[in-house]
């Protein structure tokens, strides 16, 4: 029975087989109760927010990527 070679170096296929646990990136809400959100951290979220976009690929996962306008 042939084996079919896995493109992905090794690096990769350790940091998808994390995903399920850790899941992709996320944006945190900094408007949580419980803590104070400084000025920069508003500006810095605002920037993610207007900079990033999540996208679902074909294989279903979702990943954040920068916006292609």
């Amino acid at each position: 029975m042939a084996t079919k070679k896995d493109p992905r170096s090794l690096g990769m296929r350790i940091t998808e087989a994390f995903l399920p646990f850790f899941g992709p990136a996320q944006l945190g809400r900094h408007d949580a109760d419980g803590r104070g959100v400084s000025a920069a951290e508003r500006g810095r979220e605002q920037e993610l927010r207007t900079r990033f976009e999540r996208v679902t690929g074909p294989d279903g996962r979702t990943y954040v990527v920068e916006h292609t306008d």
